[in-house]
């Protein structure tokens, strides 16, 4: 016992007192908030100032002076003020959240609001309904947009809206997008068309396609008989008709705490990618020190001190502990943000429990697979033909989460659940998932994991006995289960 030990303790310092394991644990979550703090700092990229006009053909009657008004200076500031109002709000909200001062809060609104206006510096210009749309967007495609000699009121974009975009009882409604009756019996309006010159920036393109289409709304409200009776005006009809924006709250014995929402199916993933990330990183681990040592015979000289067995018991001890600190820093990692920001209570404590308890399942199995692997053969490469097995066991729940997340309860889900090898991780999915499994089904496939967990250490030490002190051609498959009978 005490041999085994020495082993396992030889194993963990030799991996983790090393600067390539200090730097590569800590060199994923600095990597994540470079590429979080870059992506950040791109977006806060002033993107260039584009002056233009947009020139309306206006069949339907009565949008152009309203498009008009959208693009108005009064409009556009308006609209400013309000994505101002509402992104600054929504930022206090989130500081209020994580304890950042209101003066931070101001500042960071307003680099995401310089980010959402203030791009652009479009005026206007309406064309006689009867113009030939083919002549007059026939100039766009020689329209640099980002030369800045060329004149500042060019045409940029042209806005075609048809006579049936008003009233879906015309005739003229055949045109751009209407399609007859619809199902019931209702018309469709016809569909408006923009036509913009060639790298005028999404953004862009997007807002003139906004304000248009308001415009055809407003257009159709005031041209509605009904709306017309009862005196109500397109801005009162719209206060009617626009969705409340609804708080999302999760009841708890502390008090209503605010709900992530969609977010909600990540967690799954999050504490896979836990269990796959320690498990994995250990085990690899364990197959790299194990070829190298059989490859510069080092292995002989250990072999002279212990036995085989408490070698490989030693050895697969060093790494899973190896693989457990990994766990805890990254979990721990991970509490600690929800903590900050007041999260916590979408998390189950047990959660936690279940994840280290899995942890050892899933780590002995495929340790000890990997332990295998590494002791059959003398070189890393010739390794990778007895990897398949290995990898699938890894690949499947990765391939398999976003069903099982969704469905946990489902007959799939539950067998998967029971399947040797790939179990702990199909069931650490489902505790977290937002139905959990009967609690019958959670000791049944732990005992499953754990009769997985006897037989591949059981093969596993008489490959290594065999396999450890064997060089030359590396065995096959078959040739590893007969070393399994015979042994």
């Amino acid at each position: 016992m005490l041999k085994t030990i020495h082993v396992a303790w030889r194993e963990f310092c030799s991996t983790v007192l090393t600067k390539g394991f200090i730097i590569g644990v800590l060199m994923t979550p600095v990597f994540i908030l470079i590429v979080a703090g870059g992506i950040a700092l791109v977006t806060r990229l002033p993107k260039p100032r584009l002056t233009g006009s947009v020139a309306v053909i206006d069949q339907a009657g009565g949008v152009a002076e309203r498009i008009q008004s959208r693009f108005s200076k009064e409009a556009v500031e308006r609209e400013h003020r309000a994505i101002t109002e509402k992104v600054t709000a929504a930022m206090k909200e989130k500081a209020a959240i994580a304890g950042v001062s209101e003066q931070q809060a101001d500042m960071a609104a307003g680099l995401a609001t310089s980010q959402l206006i203030g791009k652009a510096d479009l005026a206007v210009e309406v064309l006689a309904p009867d113009t030939d749309v083919s002549k007059a967007k026939a100039g766009l495609a020689d329209v640099d947009v980002h030369d800045k000699a060329r004149d500042p009121n060019a045409r940029i974009a042209l806005a075609v809206v048809p006579l049936g975009a008003i009233r879906a009882d015309d005739k003229a409604a055949g045109g751009a997008g209407d399609n007859g009756a619809g199902e019931g019996g209702t018309k469709k309006y016809a569909d408006f068309e923009v036509f913009t010159a060639p790298r005028v920036d999404p953004d862009i393109q997007r807002g003139i396609e906004i304000k248009v289409a308001a415009a055809i709304v407003d257009a159709r409200i005031a041209a509605d008989p009904r709306v017309q009776s009862a005196g109500l005006t397109p801005e009162q009809v719209r206060a009617l008709v626009s969705e409340p924006e609804g708080k999302m709250l999760t009841v708890t014995k502390t008090g209503d705490k605010k709900g992530i929402g969609e977010l909600q199916m990540l967690i799954p993933m999050a504490f896979m990618l836990l269990l796959l990330m320690s498990v994995m990183t250990g085990g690899q681990y364990l197959l790299t020190t194990t070829v190298e040592e059989k490859a510069s015979r080092v292995m002989e000289v250990l072999l002279s001190a212990v036995s085989p067995m408490q070698l490989m018991v030693g050895k697969i001890c060093g790494q899973m502990c190896v693989g457990l600190l990994i766990l805890l820093v990254y979990s721990g990692a991970g509490v600690g943000g929800l903590a900050v920001f007041k999260y916590m209570h979408i998390l189950n404590p047990m959660l936690l429990v279940y994840l280290v308890l899995f942890f050892f399942i899933a780590f002995f199995i495929i340790a000890s697979m990997m332990a295998a692997a590494g002791s059959a053969v003398s070189e890393m490469r010739e390794a990778q033909t007895l990897m398949s097995p290995i990898m699938v066991i890894i690949m499947l729940p990765w391939l398999l989460w976003m069903p099982i997340s969704r469905s946990p309860n489902s007959l799939f889900s539950t067998v998967m659940s029971f399947v040797p090898g790939i179990n702990p991780f199909v069931m650490m999915i489902r505790l977290c998932g937002s139905e959990p499994p009967p609690t019958w089904q959670i000791p049944v496939s732990i005992l499953i994991g754990l009769l997985s967990v006897l037989f591949c250490a059981w093969a596993a030490a008489k490959i290594f006995r065999i396999g450890v002190l064997m060089y030359g051609k590396p065995p096959n498959l078959r040739t590893l289960i007969r070393w399994v009978r015979m042994a």
